[in-house]
């Protein structure tokens, strides 16, 4: 990043949220040079107080036309990622509001347009720059609270009728299962705990108790997330903007060895409160003006200007991290990595409560190559074949059964000769939480009672097969290939999926399984397109098959 003079910034969003960041970038210097919004009318309305600055109404135009140096991204957070990636695909500076983008594939662009691009990302979680937050980070930066293990974060924050209000706020924040706005409750703690992640999560909902003004159920009240950190720490994250209550808009709680602190939940009398070794041996409560000579220095002589911009003055904080930062060429405190350890927590929460709450790896950005990698292939059972189940036939000599907790060591064996590496207790029993009753299928050699091949029937939803079920881990020891033992263990899974209701069925495979393509292929499933270069990959498989290419749509 070059050093800059002067920042040209344009603001997208800005007769909405984006209009709030205008104060704090007056107050540092920045200069707004555009402003876009969609809604041409509000535009109009709001541009006076912006002066002289550019109008747009089409954000990919005021990228083309506007000499700018940066834009701060105040949209609806579908359009975070995309708008984002337009920037910095033009090497511009970006400040975007939270979260960082709305799925896995979306964050994961982010990260490679970052890393092609000469701009700079900045997520601008704003309560990591209040004055309390702030303190509390300067306190666990000398070690004052000791060894950290525990926080807690609620996010409270009634919002039925601000839904009809912001109308995107009905799918992104009420509509999806899990966590969709938690950036508030994790930023803090991520820098409090420095240097920490979370490495895997889990999510459950308290049921559906309301609906909203067409009838239809929001997801459900409060969610909550259990984030199991790399430090071996564990943190909870409670989101709530449904309940009838009074507001407690965010809370945290902290707790190290050496002290503990949790802050005001709004209530009456309530205030923020720590304890800290350092200040009583014997535990009991001090308020945050019991440490008063901690306070960071960029809160001690806030500008005048500084006071009038957003959330008591934290934008303007935040706003002077990153100005500064793309000013004098050097890396912002929130860039896209410490956006993506605040993001992608939830989004996997998302998965978890569709999955019975089951506890899913956070994948680490540092680690994402370069290039994407290819989603694996998938397979769909047709709808026409649900009422003809396949049948299993298993040649002489081999039989078939459910498996068994002695069946373990075996097991593993099998998976190792089939080409699954890595196999071990806990992963076997991870993949047997998802199995449905009767649906784990193996089959045995008479003769030697070994293990010969395996698969099965698993409950598995995802977005694109909501209630799917799974063909999965299909296994088989290749010196008894050629025999049918795959196809007849498919079909008994196939099969069982069937009989307990399930409407959905597919698979998912790589390229290269060839044999394991044409079982299914011959037992009925077909392709399923679902992304683009999909049906070029299919063409190839099945030409290198010898069979028809007969995919099936994806939705």
């Amino acid at each position: 990043m070059g050093k800059l003079e002067h920042l040209n910034v344009g603001l997208v969003g800005a007769a909405g949220r984006g209009g709030s960041f205008r104060a704090a970038l007056e107050a540092t210097g920045a200069r707004i040079h555009a402003i876009c919004d969609t809604n041409k009318d509000a535009l109009d309305r709001c541009a006076e107080g912006f002066g002289t600055a550019e109008r747009y109404t089409d954000y990919a135009q005021m990228l083309e036309s506007s000499e700018l140096d940066a834009v701060v991204i105040g949209t609806p957070m579908q359009f975070h990622a995309p708008q984002a990636i337009m920037a910095l695909n033009r090497n511009l500076h970006v400040l975007s509001e939270v979260p960082a983008a709305v799925s896995v594939e979306e964050c994961e662009d982010l990260v490679r347009a970052c890393r092609r691009s000469e701009g700079a990302y900045m997520m601008a979680e704003n309560v990591n720059y209040t004055r309390p937050n702030m303190l509390v980070r300067e306190l666990c930066r000398r070690g004052l609270f000791g060894t950290l293990y525990y926080a807690e974060s609620e996010y409270l924050h009634e919002l039925k009728k601000q839904n009809e209000v912001t109308k995107w706020r009905r799918k992104w924040q009420t509509g999806i299962e899990g966590i969709t706005y938690g950036t508030h409750n994790l930023g803090p703690i991520l820098q409090w705990m420095a240097g920490d992640r979370a490495v895997r999560v889990c999510c459950e909902g308290s049921g559906y108790h309301y609906t909203d003004l067409r009838g239809d159920h929001y997801h459900q009240d409060s969610n909550v997330m259990l984030c199991k950190m790399q430090s071996g720490g564990l943190v909870k994250v409670r989101v709530d903007m449904l309940s009838d209550r009074p507001q407690a808009m965010l809370s945290y709680l902290l707790q190290g060895t050496d002290g503990c602190y949790e802050s005001s939940r709004s209530g009456p009398n309530e205030t923020d409160k720590l304890w800290l070794c350092s200040l009583s041996v014997v535990p009991r409560w001090f308020g945050l003006d019991a440490v008063e000579g901690y306070v960071p220095d960029v809160w001690r002589n806030l500008p005048e200007a500084a006071q009038r911009s957003g959330h008591d003055g934290a934008e303007y904080v935040e706003v002077l991290d990153f100005v500064s930062a793309v000013s004098s060429g050097t890396s912002p405190p929130l860039g896209v990595h410490e956006a993506m350890d605040m993001t992608l927590p939830g989004l996997l929460s998302q998965q978890s409560i569709l999955e019975g709450g089951r506890w899913l790896a956070v994948p680490d950005s540092r680690e994402w190559p370069e290039e994407p990698s290819k989603p694996q292939l998938q397979m769909v059972w047709p709808e026409r074949l649900l009422a003809r189940p396949p049948a299993r036939r298993l040649p002489n000599g081999y039989g078939l059964r459910q498996y068994e907790a002695t069946d373990e060591h075996d097991y593993v064996e099998l998976m190792a000769k089939a080409g699954f590496k890595n196999w071990n207790h806990d992963r076997v029993e991870q993949q047997r939480q998802r199995v449905i009753p009767g649906g784990f299928f193996l089959v045995e050699h008479g003769q030697s009672r070994q293990l010969v091949a395996a698969a099965m029937a698993q409950h598995t939803p995802d977005e694109l097969h909501p209630q799917g079920g799974v063909l999965g881990w299909v296994a088989g020891d290749p010196e008894h290939k050629g025999k049918g033992l795959g196809l007849a263990v498919c079909a008994a899974a196939v099969a069982r999926l069937i009989s307990a209701g399930y409407k959905r069925i597919y698979l998912r495979t790589d390229d290269f399984r060839l044999p394991a393509i044409k079982t299914y292929l011959k037992l009925g499933f077909e392709p399923f397109l679902f992304c683009d270069g999909m049906a070029e990959r299919w063409q190839a498989i099945c030409a290198s098959l010898h069979l028809p290419f007969k995919p099936r749509p994806g939705t």
